[in-house]
């Protein structure tokens, strides 16, 4: 489930789309206070979460080659394309949790994102299809502690 949890975070990002490279395909967060939800089906078996979390400035920019090395799944985001306003990519992940996924991220507005993917992934040795869906809302700035 890391890969799911980690893809969502890809859902917080306002985008630039200058390159296709996964080292310059560059990812802008949009510092504040982040409604997401995603709605994933793991081998026909529904299930969806809900969190609202506090994104700071000083995680605000990174790229999709360091996003594949954050899941801690050994995997590499190849196939980047700038697509309209977002990016296609393909996720390949040899951990654990191995297996390969076709994404794409939309940025619906500055302050709204659009994240799928779909593939299947290895489970107790056996391959399983996922299909995955996340949006992400910019709802304001993080509240003071």
């Amino acid at each position: 489930m890391q890969i799911l949890t980690s893809l969502i975070f890809v859902g917080y990002a306002a985008l630039t789309f200058n390159a296709t490279s996964p080292e310059q395909a560059q990812i802008e967060v949009e510092p504040g206070y982040w409604n997401w939800s995603h709605q994933t089906t793991l081998a026909n078996i529904p299930f969806s979460e809900e969190n609202t979390e506090c994104l700071p400035p000083s995680q605000s920019r990174f790229s999709l080659d360091r996003l594949a090395a954050d899941l801690g799944q050994d995997c590499s985001v190849t196939d980047v394309e700038p697509q309209g306003s977002g990016y296609s990519f393909t996720l390949v992940c040899e951990g654990f949790y191995s297996g390969e996924a076709q994404g794409t991220l939309r940025k619906l507005s500055d302050y709204q994102i659009q994240l799928e993917a779909s593939g299947q992934v290895m489970l107790a040795g056996l391959a399983a299809d996922f299909a995955f869906e996340a949006n992400a809302s910019h709802v304001g700035q993080c509240p003071q502690e």
